[in-house]
């Protein structure tokens, strides 16, 4: 173990990682086989700079459960599922699965789960999609936390929105972000950090603009609750909410706004690339879009262009070669967890 630049980070390997978290869920009684997804879901968030979806999430996971995912229905290209009290990323990358083998049977496939527990980050799922050589789109909505443009009362959750595209010698092109101005997660996160929530991020029950407030880890659950994050965009942003909301939360019957009571709605959509167009004159294609965009020139106060997805699959380098850091305080969330559990922290590290 070694500390970063920033004395309140703590640093392991990608390796200890993965060695730690399914430690810690399978003595706290996850399968290992559903073990071995929930500690991949979260390492590549984490490699990827998602670090409110990322590895500080061990101690939520660390609890017994087991599948229990029904195929409510299936009809060629499409498949409702209610994954009951399966983990998020369980049934999240079950459901990609699945989208991905109709998208290869049919030319696209859809898979939506009718309710279900938090799936933490998009970005793998889409990534599973474009290694499978398919073009993928997740729609999550969650409960509600966000106001609409101009609107006081929550009426949309965070409401993610994932989209990625396979690509040739580049990077996969990959969207994964909250509709909201910034996620419950980032705001832990800033919390976490001492750094203050930053001012237009919220309103008030009155519905006016919340100034930037430095927020301490304890108080932040009951801050963010008390108060409605504005969507993106102004009313750009909205409407990616509104159709995520729909997306995740209508299709399958969930619910929307106040009528759902289920953490998450999931929809993935999976498009087979060579039923459209062959895939090496596609990823040819986009890889010179890629080249084209990189060099279009870069404005005063920027380094370079990124394509969507760029900066992750950056930090992703950069952390495996350097390690993932999380806070000393979500690391004692983990020692502690890893006590009750009966392990020792420092064994992994």
């Amino acid at each position: 173990m070694k500390s970063s630049h920033d004395a309140k980070m703590v640093v392991l390997s990608e390796a200890k990682w993965r060695r730690l978290g399914m430690a810690m869920l399978t003595k706290g009684g996850v399968p290992e086989r559903d073990a071995k997804i929930i500690t991949d879901t979260l390492v590549t968030g984490s490699l990827a700079g998602i670090d409110s979806h990322g590895v500080r999430n061990f101690p939520a996971f660390s609890k017994p459960s087991k599948r229990s995912i029904k195929v409510l229905r299936d009809k060629g290209a499409t498949v409702l599922l209610d994954p009951g009290q399966t983990p998020g990323p369980v049934y999240a990358t079950i459901a990609t699965r699945i989208a991905i083998e109709k998208a290869k049977k049919f030319g696209i496939g859809c898979c939506s789960a009718i309710g279900g527990r938090w799936v933490t980050n998009l970005f793998g799922y889409m990534w599973q999609a474009t290694r499978s050589n398919t073009i993928g789109m997740a729609f999550v909505r969650t409960p509600s936390a966000g106001t609409a443009w101009g609107g006081i009362k929550p009426v949309f959750g965070t409401n993610p929105l994932g989209i990625g595209f396979p690509a040739g010698k580049e990077h996969p092109v990959i969207l994964d972000f909250a509709t909201t101005i910034v996620s419950h997660g980032q705001t832990l996160s800033r919390a976490l950090k001492g750094q203050p929530q930053l001012a237009g991020w919220f309103v008030d029950k009155k519905g006016h603009t919340v100034p930037e407030t430095l927020v301490t880890p304890e108080k932040w659950e009951k801050w963010v609750t008390a108060r409605g994050l504005v969507p993106f965009g102004t009313y750009k942003g909205w409407g990616l909410a509104v159709t995520t909301e729909l997306m995740g939360g209508a299709l399958n019957m969930v619910g929307t706004g106040s009528r759902s009571n289920a953490e998450n709605g999931f929809t993935v959509v999976a498009i087979d690339v060579a039923a459209f167009s062959p895939l090496a004159g596609y990823k040819k294609e986009v890889d010179a879009y890629v080249k084209q965009v990189k060099s279009s020139g870069v404005r005063p106060g920027f380094d370079e262009v990124l394509m969507p997805g760029e900066r992750e699959f950056k930090i992703m380098k950069q952390r495996k070669r350097e390690g993932i850091p999380v806070t000393q305080m979500s690391w004692k969330d983990i020692s502690d967890k890893c006590k009750t559990l009966g392990l020792d922290p420092k064994a992994y590290t």
